[in-house]
């Protein structure tokens, strides 16, 4: 259940329907950040500057592929700081996925997954749930993963330090659902774009990766944004590539009065699962130990393994 709710999670992305596709952008450089290695001052203004310019994001063209699969069509609509919306599908076989997020609780749907349920929870209950056990990091990971980093300057632990040719790396602590993880960035020794993201947990071991490039800098909005982003997550052995054609900055999002809202009725044919619920069951799993191990990791029985996701790897590896 672990991996399809990660896979879930990021196995998507999703566009817009915006009419707005004429805007201008990307013929003019993007402005230099840094002339010599930045202080952690520095680092971190130019980076939060580049982010706190965008209200909401939309993909006006994306797909995402998986190593030996086709790509499929997928959107992404983007609400900062934390309102987000996938979904993914094709023309023939219709919707494969639809993901959301607001500011009470987070949706996840996929019709390959196990009953087609609809999983849901509110942030401040998945928290300390079980079944947070089950997901390696936030859906809110994936805004900063296309391109929309935030730090705390109080967060910075390490760096910044020279990481080769054209690269600064610096080391920061990152909560996520009440867990003490800490992040690697690697950002673009001039121009400050997040080249790449690392995530740990508190044993030091690698739960979310995602790399950047193709970085296209939006002078009407001053803002830049790459065009394509690779996510990872090793234990999941799990990853993807999102492709964007152009990206919509600040510009009206289509459906935007119900667009973040859990859609009960475009969704009503499936049984709607609370994963904060005390008494949540993985599908075809036990119910859970009360308190399992610390040291442990919870582990995915082979009998619930579904069906290959047609056109993806199982979801469940």
């Amino acid at each position: 259940m672990r991996s399809c709710l990660a896979l879930t999670i990021l196995l998507a992305a999703v566009g817009c329907r915006s009419t707005h596709w004429l805007r201008r952008g990307g013929s003019e450089p993007p402005p230099v950040a840094f002339s010599a290695l930045p202080s952690p001052q520095e680092a971190v203004v130019a980076v939060n500057a580049n982010t706190q310019r965008v209200q909401s994001l939309q993909t006006l063209g994306a797909s995402i592929s998986i190593p030996g699969a086709p790509s499929i069509g997928a959107e992404i609509q983007i609400e900062r700081p934390g309102r987000l919306r996938f979904r993914a599908g094709t023309q023939l076989l219709g919707p494969e996925l639809d993901l959301g997020a607001n500011d009470e609780l987070f949706w996840l749907w996929a019709a390959r997954m196990p009953d087609s349920a609809v999983y849901f929870a509110r942030h401040d209950q998945f928290a300390s749930s079980r079944a947070r056990q089950m997901l390696s990091i936030e859906p809110a990971w994936l805004i900063e993963a296309l391109g929309l980093a935030e730090i705390d300057l109080a967060s910075v632990i390490d760096g910044p330090h020279a990481d080769g040719k054209d690269r600064v790396k610096l080391r920061t602590t990152l909560a996520s659902s009440g867990m003490p993880y800490t992040r690697l960035l690697i950002l673009h020794s001039k121009y400050a774009w997040v080249l790449e993201q690392h995530v740990y947990d508190e044993r030091e071991q690698l739960i979310a990766s995602a790399r950047a490039s193709g970085h296209e800098f939006y002078g009407l909005d001053g803002v830049s944004l790459p065009k394509r982003i690779e996510v990872q997550m090793p234990m999941a052995q799990m990853r993807f590539q999102l492709d964007v054609s152009r990206w919509g900055i600040n510009q009206p999002l289509a459906d935007g009065a119900t667009l973040f809202e859990l859609p009960r009725q475009a969704l009503s044919n499936y049984p709607f699962v609370d994963l904060a619920d005390p008494n949540f069951v993985p599908p075809g799993g036990s119910v859970p130990v009360q308190q399992p191990a610390p040291a442990r990791q919870a582990q995915v029985p082979p009998e619930m393994y579904p069906q290959r996701l047609r056109g993806f790897s199982s979801p469940w590896r």
